[in-house]
């Protein structure tokens, strides 16, 4: 009775890792009691998925095999060797290096002391002088997993700590599909954070540090906004598509600014759309928006496909094949209709110059042409 209640564990996300670890040891015992009949099903889990790893880009010094000297990344041959001589390819702690650059005096203070008094020769090919250099030594880059021993992990705490947690956790749902692995690139960050601040200026003006939402009516061209957000953040939710999912919030508040959208009739679903991937600004905005329960605990909002769906289109208007005007035309209209509507047009009379037409060609949904 349990299990009938119960059932299968809806989705397992866990990395290939564990495939000879708890997950076999999971499929055995269910296919062993579904064999002795104690229970319905053979399979524990309804749907697995395998999310790829995120990776680290690791730095690396290059010291001449047998010495203590480090020669930049950019003064070896196609082989490897420097001026003839082999390299030892040495992992460094990617927090000294700053894009490609070390950090020469953190490295020698590094692992105590024990490069302190090791050679650099940098970029130009002179010798790192820590009162006189100008030169850079430049590392060499590899992407690896993200790993202690390769020093190369990122302490997310002081990446939530500078950005905070749903810039942090947006950030890597936007690195790319779930079940891809990808490198990790604090550079693209940036980009998502800036989302977030402009969701928050859909809400306040940050110079004037009041509100500016309202309980106006929403425009038909915010409604439409709003809506087609709500069908792809459904669908790519239930692909566990992350990534999109993502991006399409961004196109959202980009849309929703350019028609200066301050509804609340708008503004509070999206946010309620939001809640699974940014929690945290999502409560914070909901509870200024004047609710008191928890965002979570709202209705998920519901598509209405009468918002989307398109009742003009803007045509290119064409006089013998060259493109003269465009016009918004209803899509249900019959071509008599729009061939008068087309031929009032003050841009095309200029174009036809009194001449009659001889023909007059309307593929609907695309474009229209004008012989004469």
């Amino acid at each position: 009775q349990a299990t009938d209640y119960w059932n299968q564990v809806d989705v397992y996300v866990g990395g290939t890792e564990h495939a000879v670890g708890h997950l076999l040891y999971s499929r055995m015992w269910t296919k062993v009691l579904f064999d002795l009949g104690h229970i319905g099903f053979d399979e524990p889990f309804k749907r697995l998925v395998n999310q790829g790893m995120i990776q680290g880009s690791s730095r690396f010094v290059y010291r001449i095999n047998g010495t203590h000297t480090f020669v930049s990344h950019n003064l070896l041959d196609g082989e490897g060797l420097y001026q003839g001589q082999t390299v030892d390819k040495l992992h460094v702690d990617v927090n000294f290096v700053d894009g490609y650059t070390l950090d020469v005096k953190a490295f020698q203070q590094w692992r105590n002391g024990e490069y302190a008094h090791a050679t650099f020769i940098l970029e130009d090919g002179s010798t790192y002088n820590a009162a006189a250099t100008n030169a850079a030594y430049l590392c060499g880059s590899e992407v690896e997993k993200m790993s202690k021993s390769k020093f190369n992990t990122v302490n997310p705490n002081d990446l939530v700590a500078k950005y905070g947690a749903d810039t942090f956790r947006m950030y890597e749902m936007f690195l790319g599909p779930i079940e891809q692995s990808k490198p990790w690139d604090t550079k693209g960050i940036e980009g998502v954070h800036r989302f977030l601040r402009k969701l928050w200026r859909l809400f306040f003006d940050e110079v004037k540090g009041v509100s500016v939402f309202t309980n106006e009516a929403p425009t038909p061209a915010a409604l439409k906004i709003l809506h087609k957000t709500i069908k792809k953040i459904e669908e790519d939710t239930e692909r566990f598509s992350f990534n999109t999912a993502v991006a399409a919030f961004m196109v959202c508040v980009n849309e929703l600014a350019e028609v200066q959208c301050k509804s609340k009739q708008v503004l509070e679903p999206l946010l309620v759309l939001l809640a699974p991937y940014a929690p945290h600004i999502a409560e914070e905005l909901y509870h200024a928006l004047g609710n008191t329960g928890s965002v979570l605990d709202a209705p998920y909002p519901v598509f209405e496909p009468q918002y989307v769906t398109e009742t003009a289109k803007e045509y290119p208007v064409s006089i013998n094949g060259k493109m003269r005007v465009t016009m918004t035309l209803p899509l249900d209209a019959d071509q008599a209709a729009i061939e008068a509507e087309v031929l009032a047009n003050d841009v095309v009379q200029k174009w036809l110059e009194g001449k009659p037409v001889k023909k007059f060609i309307y593929v609907k949904g695309k474009a229209v042409n004008v012989v004469v």
